[in-house]
Order: structure tokens, then sequence, then C-alpha cells
């Protein structure tokens, strides 16, 4: 593979929002806005000044890329405010619904851990997560279609990383994740809707959705009922979404800019939230994200995404219920230095590398693949076909002991294979290599589909081999 072919699918074209394209436009009606006022981090007294006359409030600061939250503008003082020259930029804080669907007890399989073989507790170095229990009792086709069960016995099994994980909060008391997350850097800028003046944040250690817990779990686990692809590696929780799922465009940009500032080694990003490319603020919104993922680059994290569930073809702009051409994908789709992820996934326990049904596919915008199950409908799924996870106890009645799992697919659930399999590569490697070393390392060593050749153009550059990632020359 020619780095050029490599580089290419890091560095896809940039949105290119306009500052100019905007200035004129009025602003709508939101709850709040983000307000640009510089990269020191310092919010200028005449800004403050111009808020507070324009009946406005300072919610929140994110000095990291100078942004501000404001409450309680209409949009004639927004409009106001933005023509008095006291901000670069203002843009409508725009709530999205990231996780689309819910994890609900009539679409998936609830098991419980009948038994243990120790405490759950940390790890012991090198320990072999192949002793959990639904591991070996063969429900982990995911870890073992990328190799992860080899890479655990030659590898450090991602020991001394962080891998920050945006998401809608995490159950810290599962037997499988107790022990795992840093709970003094884990946080959270997720806020229920109604309180703008952001006053109280939502708990990090509280996950209603249950999103957050199963796609920790694929990272690293304490092997009692799970198996996780970087076992050893450290788990950092930074909510931002609320109990719906749903969360806005600054609670998202300071998560990644939270991680960066905190030494992530990856961040996982397993939102779905779309923008539209006709929408010039949304354009803008694109504009500060790409920013905050390349604040994050610079300061060594690695961005892992997932590519969505829509069934899309990016090479094409269409998909199964009409076109996307004017959509594209939060962090995935025209970002740049982010690994989107697509999800495989067998039908009735066959072809476990084909492109699962609903997943968005395509070299234009997805990177490379990773198990997210086999899905046709949710209600006809083959419960073999899905993958398995941490059930977290707010999710529902029948998980409230904390030591149960539950079954699902989607890629949300390939893009933390990926983001473990970068923890592990980077573990492993001799000397300290960077996010672009790391994505190269990763899809060099993929493996492209049977009878395809790399980059694919559906596959791009295949599905992810962790044990090819640990001993593959690039990745030393």
């Amino acid at each position: 593979m020619t780095v050029a072919q490599l580089a290419a699918c890091g560095e896809r074209l940039p949105l290119a929002p306009s500052a100019k394209q905007i200035a004129n436009l009025p602003l709508p009606p939101a709850p709040s806005y983000i307000v640009e006022f510089g990269n020191n981090g310092v919010v200028p007294q005449s800004l403050q000044e111009a808020v507070q006359q324009a009946g406005g409030r300072i919610a929140r600061v994110q000095k990291s890329m100078g942004l501000a939250l404001v409450t309680g503008l209409t949009p004639a003082a927004a409009n106001a405010l933005r023509s008095s020259g006291t901000a670069a930029l203002i843009l409508p804080n725009i709530r999205r619904q990231y996780v689309r669907d819910p994890l609900r007890p009539s679409q998936l399989m609830v098991r419980r851990l009948t038994s243990t073989s120790r405490a759950a507790s940390r790890l012991t170095p090198l320990a072999d997560p192949r002793s959990a229990q639904f591991f070996q009792a063969g429900l982990q086709w995911n870890m073992t279609t990328i190799r992860a069960d080899s890479a655990w016995q030659v590898s450090s099994q991602g020991a001394g990383m962080k891998v920050f994980i945006l998401d809608s909060g995490v159950d810290t008391a599962h037997i499988d994740l107790a022990g795992r997350v840093n709970t003094t850097l884990s946080t959270s800028f997720a806020f229920n809707p109604t309180d703008t003046a952001g006053a109280t944040p939502l708990p990090f250690g509280h996950d209603s959705v249950g999103h957050g817990t199963f796609v920790s779990s694929l990272i690293a686990s304490n092997s009692l009922g799970i198996a996780a692809v970087a076992p050893q590696a450290q788990l950092v929780m930074v909510r931002v979404l609320d109990d719906d799922g749903s969360g806005d465009d600054f609670t998202v940009i300071s998560g990644i800019l939270y991680a960066a500032d905190n030494g992530a080694d990856v961040v996982n990003v397993s939102l779905g939230g779309y923008l539209q490319r006709s929408n010039p603020f949304d354009l803008a919104v694109a504009d500060l994200i790409q920013r905050a993922i390349d604040y994050a680059t610079a300061r060594g994290a690695l961005v892992v995404a997932a590519a969505g569930n829509e069934g899309l073809n990016s090479n094409t702009a269409t998909g199964p219920h009409g076109s996307y051409a004017d959509s594209v994908h939060v962090l995935a789709g025209g970002i740049r230095q982010v690994i989107s992820v697509g999800a495989t996934g067998p039908v009735n326990s066959k072809n476990f590398d084909s492109i699962a049904v609903y997943s968005n596919f395509g070299k234009a915008d997805v990177a490379v693949f990773a198990p997210g199950g086999g899905l046709v409908t949710q209600d006809s799924a083959n419960a073999a076909d899905l993958v398995i996870g941490a059930c977290s106890a707010n999710l529902f009645s029948v998980c409230a002991d904390e030591r149960h799992y539950v079954s699902n697919a989607g890629t949300s659930f390939s893009s933390p294979l990926v983001a473990a399999e970068a923890a592990v590569i980077k573990a492993q490697a001799v000397t300290k290599p960077t996010p672009s070393q790391i994505e190269k390392c990763v899809l060099s060593s993929a493996d492209a589909p049977k009878g395809k050749s790399k980059p694919d153009i559906n596959y791009n550059f295949g599905r992810i081999d962790v044990l090819n990632g640990v001993l593959h020359s690039t990745c030393k």
C-alpha cells in the first residue's frame, strides 16, 4: 500500500465553511449560541459587556479554542451582537440525536454472568481474556474474527494507554468495568435540555441509554463475562449525551478538546449525528469540529469514529431509503484525521466479513471495517450474529444487578474495536508513534476480504486484524 493511498484516506476534502458566507445570514432561534472570541482563552471584557447588554449570559467557556456558550439571546439580540464586531463568529448551538436507536429489551438478548473465576478487579499483567465466560461459550465471534485473541498472547494488551470515550456515560459498577474506568479523569459535559444555564452536569457514571457502557466494554474489561480488545487499557468516560442520547454541538466539541488536554492516546466517538451540506451554519459547525480534531491530533490523540448506520454508499451518496447527498456524518464524513469505521456482520453465522446491511460504506468516507454485528431488521436478527457487551444497570430493570450483558449491532460497536486496536499498537510500539503513524498501521495491517484488494471501492482498507497490527512492520 503506497503512502499516498494511505494519506488519501485520512485527508478527505475539507467542508470549507466560510465565515464570510454566514456573516450576513440571519441567525435562527436557538436555546444557546456558540460565540468565538479568540484563541487566548480569555473572554474579552467588551464581549462580556455586550452579551450582558443583549440580555444573554455566558454559560460555559472552552478556552482551548476560544469558544463561549451564550444563553438567553433572542435571534435579534444574537444578530445585533454579531454586528457589533465583538465576536469573530456566532453560530446556533444545535441539539442533535446522536444515538438514534437506544437499546431496548425487545430488540436485544439479555444474558447474565453465572459464575466468575476471580473477583472483579484490575487485571494482572498479561491476564488471559480467553477465560471470559461468554468468550469461552463462543459468543464473541467479533474478537476471534479480528484475531484479538491471538494478539492478547503477544502484546501488553494496551497497558498504559488512556482511551477516552465520548458517549452517554458508563456503569462503573458493572462487574466487567469495575476498576477499568479512571473516575478521576472521567467527566461530563452533558446537561438536561431544560438546564440551559449549565448548572448541573449529568453524572458520567450514570448511563440510562446503555450505549456508553456497551461501547466501553468492547475496549477494556475485567474478562469475567466478556473479553475486550485492549483489556489492560484505561477507560476515560467523557459524557456528552443526555438521557435521551442527544447532545449539542458545543458539548461534543468540548469533549474532544477535553480528551486532547488530558492526555488521551485514543478517542472513540460512536456518535451518529448528521449535518446538512446545504446549511451554512452546519458547515461552520463542521469546521469547528475539524479544528477540534486537529487540536487533538496535534497533542497525540488518534480519533476513531463510527461511520453511521444508514446503509449509505458514500461513493454515490445514496442509501436504501433515498439520497443522503445533502448530509454529512458529524464526525466521519468529510472530517480529516479521523479513522471512520464501518461494520461487518454475518447472516446466520455465515460470511463474517460481509458489510452489514445497515452500515455506511465506500472509500469516499469509510476508512476501514470491524465487526459490528449482523442485523437484517430490528425484529429479524439472529442473536448469534449480534455482538455482546456490558448492560448498564440504569438501562432497564433486568440489568439491575451489574452482572448482565446485551447483544446488539451497529457501527457504534465497530468503532471501539479499532480504537482498542490502536491502543494495543501504541502500547506495544518501541517508539512513541504519532496518530498518523498509528492510523497508517491500522490501515496497512487490515485484511482485504476474500477476492478484494486494497483499497477496495466499498471496503476501502478492509477489515481490521489486531494481531497483524501488533506484528506489522509499520507498527514498531
